[in-house]
């Protein structure tokens, strides 16, 4: 992964270069399995397996043997010997998601684990060590579930010695240019094409489309756009047609369009030049306000180049403006 921001890029590069057990946290959708597959592939594991576990889908009764294995007659139904994902995993990572959907038994056999390093298989006296790294991954508030005796203090601080946040799209606009470009660059390579471009038509609907399904409905849209397209560029015909029909319905579509924006009366200096800095640092605090911090989008919108864009925010100190901004269409969302 190429261009993240600076703290979130500073705890990949932890990740890579360590075996510490890792806890990806972020709402659904927001790509906790391919930053945890991306971890491994750019870890000393990535020629080693990569064993990725949804706890979620598996059934509460099998989850036991699907995790640490099981001996032939272990239970009714146990017909064959069976080898756990945990082990599977030996000498690569194991990707447990959605690991806040665990039972209080299998929290303690799983805290077990990360304490002894070995299993026993279902129905054995055999222990087995392995050289397995843990990478779990949560939609839930887990500290919010330690409070609540849900989840287990002890196992919640084993799985976080490396802590990773991936927050929404919509509060990763900064971001977005470097997440289409990879996207794009994984689907074609995919599809067995060249990497192609995005028009400007393109580039101002993703920008202004809320993703409401996170980093998971970027990657179908421009899946679709890559496999449709027959050109050298993603233009509009390409998008799928249900791309934006729900945000639409629901009036987000139009949030960020429409007229001008309003500056409030204020006072300014009577030198010419100082008044005129004042009055552009005012404008583009509101218009970075307007279009939430998104400075391709804002950049278009005021008819500026973004690089002058960037390097102004910078001479005001607007930095601010970006995290001040996705707070505040945080707090209008929820």
């Amino acid at each position: 992964m190429k261009k993240y921001s600076t703290e979130l890029e500073k705890l990949v590069q932890i990740a890579r270069r360590s075996n510490a057990n890792v806890l990806i946290t972020g709402p659904t959708g927001s790509g906790k399995t391919h930053l945890a597959r991306k971890i491994h592939e750019q870890s000393e594991r990535k020629l080693k397996p990569f064993v990725s576990v949804n706890l979620a889908s598996l059934h509460e009764g099998t989850l036991e043997s699907e995790l640490f294995g099981h001996e032939r007659g272990a239970f009714t139904g146990a017909e064959q010997k069976r080898v756990g994902r945990l082990e599977l995993a030996n000498g690569g990572t194991v990707f447990l998601d959605e690991i806040g959907e665990l039972s209080p038994r299998l929290q303690a056999r799983l805290l077990e684990f990360l304490q002894s390093r070995t299993i026993s298989p279902v129905g054995s006296n055999r222990e087995s060590r392995l050289d397995v790294r843990v990478i779990a991954a949560t939609h839930r508030n887990l500290a919010r579930a330690v409070a609540k005796g849900e989840f287990r203090e002890d196992l919640f601080h084993r799985l976080r010695v490396i802590s990773i946040e991936l927050k929404p799209i919509r509060e990763r606009w900064g971001e977005l240019d470097q997440l289409v470009h990879d996207c794009i660059e994984e689907l074609c390579a995919k599809a067995g094409r060249s990497v192609l471009r995005i028009s400007e038509g393109v580039a101002e609907k993703l920008e202004t489309y809320e993703w409401p399904g996170n980093l998971r409905e970027l990657r179908n849209v421009l899946e679709y756009a890559v496999l449709a397209g027959d050109g050298p560029e993603i233009t509009l015909a390409d998008l799928p047609p249900w791309f934006g029909i729900d945000e639409q319905a629901s009036g987000h579509a139009g949030a960020v369009a429409g007229a001008g924006f309003g500056v409030a009366e204020v006072q300014l200096p009577l030198d010419y030049h100082d008044a005129l800095s004042s009055f552009e640092k005012m404008f583009l605090e509101q218009a970075l306000r307007r279009f939430r911090g998104r400075v391709n989008y804002t950049a278009r919108r005021i008819g500026m180049n973004k690089t002058t864009l960037i390097r102004r925010m910078r001479s005001y100190g607007l930095g601010s403006e970006l995290e001040a901004a996705a707070h505040d269409d945080k707090r209008k969302i929820s």
